[in-house]
């Protein structure tokens, strides 16, 4: 064999070697990156799972929130269903009206208390069934009251018994509709005298009403 031949074997071995040398280092980096990317990429799915999970957890809580609005927007919505006056500004004809159009209760606190039209009114609430619980002023009650008449039909009656006056004149119907104002439940109130009688529905408001309804009648007898 010439030297030329031995020379160009002992290149090709060199180049041989060094060509392995130099790849394996970049074989093996290159594996490391690709491993270093697989983590990368199963760190983020971990992190958009737990992201989607807060997300699915504030969206619940928003629809929760959301419900609980909506909850306290009716009970303190309130909507004036009229305003009325007298001498002859139809606040009988208006009492009658709502105690007709109750489902299930009607509570009062009466001062005054005279209207044969009012009382046959609730006698026939009372007859179809709906609870009805009125405090009557005692010093107003006489032989022209309807106490007499509401006892009679079997309606729940009493006689307030603070010394000084129960100037109230309220009824409550169905814990939502609310009827007050100045005016009684009496002749002079609806053809003669001033008065005012304001209809509201609220839930809120009836459930004031209904709170100082019920500290006057456990206190009534």
């Amino acid at each position: 064999m010439n030297k030329r031949v031995i020379i160009f074997l002992i290149i090709g071995i060199i180049i041989g070697v060094s060509s392995s040398y130099i790849l394996l280092p970049r074989s093996t980096g290159l594996e490391d990156r690709i491993k270093e990317l697989e983590e990368t990429i199963s760190e983020r799915e971990v992190t958009i799972t737990a992201l989607q999970s807060q997300i699915n957890e504030l969206n619940n809580e928003i629809t929760r929130l959301n419900e609980k609005i909506a909850k306290l927007e009716q009970q303190i919505e309130v909507e004036i269903l009229g305003i009325y006056f007298s001498p002859k500004g139809e606040c009988e004809q208006q009492v009658i009206y709502w105690i007709s159009r109750a489902n299930s209760s009607i509570h009062i606190l009466i001062y005054s208390f005279t209207s044969d039209p009012i009382g046959d009114a609730l006698v026939n609430a009372h007859n179809r069934g709906i609870e009805i619980k009125v405090v009557f002023e005692k010093s107003q009650v006489s032989k022209y009251s309807e106490y007499f008449k509401l006892k009679e039909a079997g309606i729940e009656v009493r006689n307030d018994t603070n010394p000084k006056l129960m100037h109230h004149k309220v009824m409550i119907i169905d814990q939502v509709i609310v009827l007050t104002g100045s005016y009684n439940w009496s002749y002079s109130a609806e053809n003669n005298n001033n008065e005012n009688l304001i209809i509201i529905k609220s839930k809120q408001i009836a459930i004031i009403y209904e709170t100082e309804f019920q500290k006057i009648w456990n206190q009534s007898g």
